[in-house]
This record gives structure tokens, C-alpha cells and sequence, in this order.
């Protein structure tokens, strides 16, 4: 097995469902890892097939652990903080390139849900439940990893349910005679997740030719706005006419100009920026690795000050 390659991903469901022809597992709010234990030596690839070997020191002992044996491992990589999983937190050790200091304060924990190949045997034609079997029995737990645990199909709602009161991410449902496909977005495999909440403050809109426009959204992090994406679903024409009417245009509230469009958007066409002093409620599915807001919904308009709209 060649690395690095991309992992196989998930499609989404919109809620969970009983099937003993499944299997559940937490979804952890952390970024996408490939592992390979070879001679005595740990590295790591992003989803995206960065290496980020240089980055998490404390999975080096991963090579004592299995003593030798060769190993590709699939899993994602958490930052706990509060004593919960924070996706910006993750994203301070992921994002740190070549500098040791973000990553002070921050100790990481390697989450493992997949074992691809063993000793030189690959594994992907192996259904999954004999891949999480060998998975357990080849890697011991320890302080900066873990094996994901599995649970029944028939206790995916209880788990959900369970993980949004714990503020966790959702869970993940896997077919339990499913293969390893690497590159591909699977219906084997299936993402529920909660829905966030958070306040954020307008800084532009945009206006585009032909087709409705959006609100720029912004939020502090240690006292200074970031750009943290665009949303247009859920607010009406009158809406956006009143926020045209009422937020005259001023200059780039940012240090720096923000990149609008990411790989998940397109030309947001011409652009208005507005003093911050609007604030909005929305609600998303889960932080972008550019730490932006995906699918965001405008819940409603808030009468709180902009210095309350606060990144996780």
C-alpha cells in the first residue's frame, strides 16, 4: 500500500436510524488522519495528503506499541478543550506548520477507527467488522490514543441522542459488511450531525448579478474579527433590503482583506462592507478546515453587541 492516498468519506444522513445491519460511533469534532507504523517510525497525512508527521510528537510511541509490526492506520486527531473536542483547537495544532509554539497548551489524541494494513497484508476487501477486530487487538490504548468504539445498529438513535447532550458532534454510521474504498464518498458509511448554534456579526453583504444576495460574516477570537463565511438561507428579499438600508457601507472591518471564495463556494460577485455593529444568530453543521461556517442558516437577528458574537 502506497501513501499517501485519500481515505474513503462519508456521505451525510439526515438522522439516525435502528439497523443491526450497522454499526455506530461517535463523531469526534477533529480533523482527518492517515497513519503509517513502519521500522520503528510514526507519520501522519492530512485528507488532503499534507504530511503532518513534525506536527503530533506525542503519537511517536505508537512504534513501541506495536512493537515493530508495520501498520497503516485510519482515524482523525482531536484537541480537547474544556474537557470537550474543539474543532478551532485542532485546527491551532494542524495549521501550525513548521512552529512548535501553538502547539504548546494543546496536547492532541488520535482517534482510530480503521485498520487498512497489517505486516504488509492489506485489508480493504475485509468487511468492516474484521478490520475494527483486528484494529482492537493489534493497538492498546493509551494517553494520546484511543480505538473508536463500536456499538450496535439498533442503539444509533439512543448514541446520538446520548452524544448531543455530551455537546459532541453526532455519530457515524458504518455498514458493517462494508469495504475500504479509498477516494470515494460512500453511502456505507453515513455522517449524522447536530446542528451548532452561535452569534455572529455582519461585516458586508454581498451583490451579485442575477441571483440573491448573502450576509459576510464575522466573529471575535482573543479580541480580534475574523471572517468566518457568507449565508444567504434564511433571510427574505426584505430582509437583505433592510440591512442595505440601514448598514451604510464603510470599509474592510478586517486586518486583512479575507479570501471569500473557498472550495465550497463560488464568486460571491460585488462585494459591500459595513460597520459590525449588526448581530445574527445562525445555525451550521460544522467548522471548515479554513475555519468557516458550513451550511449556514440565518436562525434570526439578535439585539446583542458585536463583541458577544465569540469563536468556540
Amino acid at each position: 500500500m502506497r501513501l499517501p492516498f485519500p481515505p474513503m468519506l462519508l456521505e451525510r444522513a439526515e438522522a439516525p436510524f435502528a439497523d443491526l445491519g450497522w454499526i455506530y460511533q461517535v463523531k469526534w469534532d477533529g480533523v482527518r488522519n492517515l497513519t503509517l507504523v513502519e521500522g520503528g517510525r510514526v507519520r501522519h497525512w492530512s485528507r488532503r495528503l499534507r504530511e503532518r508527521t513534525a506536527l503530533f510528537p506525542e503519537f511517536d510511541g505508537l512504534a513501541r506499541a506495536l512493537a515493530g509490526r508495520r501498520a497503516v492506520l485510519d482515524g482523525e486527531i482531536i484537541v480537547l478543550r474544556d474537557g470537550r473536542p474543539s474543532f478551532p483547537a485542532v485546527l491551532e495544532r494542524d495549521l501550525a506548520a513548521r512552529s512548535t509554539a501553538p502547539a504548546r497548551g494543546l496536547p492532541a489524541t488520535l482517534m482510530l477507527f480503521d485498520l487498512l494494513e497489517l505486516d504488509g497484508r492489506e485489508l480493504y476487501g475485509l468487511p468492516l467488522t474484521e478490520r475494527l477486530q483486528l484494529l482492537e487487538r493489534v493497538v492498546a490504548p493509551s494517553e494520546a490514543w484511543q480505538v473508536v468504539a463500536s456499538f450496535p445498529g439498533d442503539q444509533g438513535p439512543a448514541l446520538f441522542e446520548a452524544a448531543v447532550a455530551r455537546g459532541l458532534e453526532g455519530v457515524v454510521a458504518k455498514r458493517r459488511g462494508s469495504l475500504y474504498v479509498p477516494g470515494t464518498r460512500s453511502r456505507d458509511w453515513l455522517k449524522v450531525k447536530r446542528r451548532s448554534e452561535m452569534l455572529a456579526v455582519v461585516v458586508g453583504y454581498t451583490n451579485p448579478v442575477g441571483r440573491p444576495g448573502g450576509l459576510l460574516l464575522g466573529a471575535y477570537r482573543e479580541g480580534r474579527l475574523r471572517y468566518i463565511g457568507r449565508v444567504g438561507s434564511g433571510l427574505t428579499a426584505g430582509d437583505l433590503a433592510a440591512i442595505r438600508a440601514h448598514l451604510p457601507p464603510g470599509p474592510c472591518p478586517f486586518d486583512r482583506l479575507p479570501a471569500l471564495r473557498d472550495r465550497f463556494s463560488g464568486d460571491v460577485g460585488p462585494v459591500t462592507w459595513v460597520e459590525p455593529r449588526l448581530t445574527v444568530r445562525v445555525a451550521f453543521t460544522e467548522w471548515t478546515e479554513e475555519q468557516r461556517l458550513r451550511d449556514p442558516v440565518v436562525v434570526g437577528f439578535s439585539t446583542e453587541p458585536p463583541e458577544a458574537a465569540v469563536m468556540p
